[in-house]
């Protein structure tokens, strides 16, 4: 996840989030990277962006952003998130200790982990801290670009709900049990991580969102980049 700073950060020069546009002789498609989780009362794109939008004739996003589909995709997180085996029987004595550390000072009782598979606890901890610090998943800029889009804009998607909770669920153990460690080790460096992300989004720093997104995802958990990267990239061109 990624998140974009706060508003009072922005500024009219700065704030230049990346564009990209494919032509050919008879259509034109406008690609536009967003963050999911930030904090209310930003904009959404500079000029440029928005003038994409008001000429397009379908938008698409990663997914339905409709109540039915996020509906469905709260379903499928019980229903491929849990487990009847407790993450402290997954965990050794002093990786449960340190999660039970984060858990308290998250405020989150340890028993409402205990039950999760590994990605999604890993999920859980990263998410938290930033809603906690006033970021919020309904000022995501997709959401914006949904809400700021002409009623007669056809609505597309690449995935489905079960698709998108299906690359984490689907994780082997051993990557998931990576993810939930970092989450763990990595929790109080995540704020400061992810504002240098957001910057860099915001300014459409394009070689630091390589580094923090592309280069180190890839080193740090090189099958969940497989999947969230590489093959995504590969089904969304074919579509």
């Amino acid at each position: 996840a990624a998140c974009a700073s706060a508003p009072q950060a922005q500024s009219e020069q700065a704030f230049a989030p990346a564009l990209f546009v494919a032509r050919d002789d008879d259509s034109v498609m406008y690609l536009y990277g967003t963050v999911h989780i930030r904090r209310p009362g930003g904009d959404w794109g500079a000029a440029n962006a928005k003038a994409a939008l008001a000429e397009s004739q379908e938008l698409w996003t990663e997914m339905d952003l409709g109540p039915q589909a996020q509906a469905q995709a709260q379903a499928l997180v019980l229903e491929l998130g849990l487990s009847s085996e407790p993450l402290s029987a997954r965990l050794t004595p002093e990786e449960y200790a340190a999660l039970e550390a984060l858990a308290q000072q998250l405020g989150v009782p340890v028993r409402q982990l205990e039950p999760m598979k590994p990605w999604l606890a890993a999920l859980t901890l990263s998410v938290l801290p930033m809603m906690q610090a006033g970021y919020d998943p309904n000022a995501g800029i997709d959401r914006a670009v949904d809400r700021a889009a002409p009623a007669h804009v056809r609505r597309r998607s690449f995935e489905t709900a079960e698709q998108q909770i299906g690359f984490f669920a689907n994780l082997s153990e051993q990557a998931q049990m990576q993810f939930l460690r970092e989450a763990i080790n990595e929790a109080e460096q995540g704020a400061a991580a992810l504002e240098a992300l957001s910057i860099a989004w915001e300014r459409g720093d394009l070689e630091t969102l390589e580094r923090l997104v592309i280069e180190q995802f890839r080193a740090e958990a090189p099958e969940a980049y497989e999947v969230i990267f590489t093959r995504r990239n590969r089904d969304w061109l074919e579509t």
